[in-house]
């Protein structure tokens, strides 16, 4: 037995996309599929303005630190408003994503 038959890889044929528009993979021929298998969509989150309040905030706070005190206050409320709608988003929908698969 030559050194190239012992280093030969033998691992399955891996899965080949097909290039559909929702990003299915396929099993590529002579793997075992799951005909059976449930496929799930992807989870995305419900569109939100958190980031853009956050962000806002952020900016206000950081032209607060040069410019003006007051603006500094307003900065430091719009990261914690950004912050805590952000927050109470991810509860809700992480309270929707575990209620449908009960």
């Amino acid at each position: 037995m030559t050194m190239q038959e012992t280093t030969r890889n033998t691992s399955p044929t891996v899965a080949v996309s097909t290039g559909d528009a929702k990003g299915y993979l396929e099993p590529a021929a002579g793997t075992a599929g799951h005909d059976h298998a449930e496929v799930h969509e992807p989870h995305m989150p419900a569109p939100s303005l958190s980031p853009i309040i956050l962000g806002a905030g952020m900016t206000l706070a950081a032209f607060g630190v040069v410019l003006h005190p007051v603006m500094l206050i307003l900065g430091v409320v719009g990261v914690l408003v950004g912050l805590g709608t952000w927050l109470y988003d991810e509860i809700v929908n992480a309270s929707s994503v575990t209620s449908d698969h009960e």
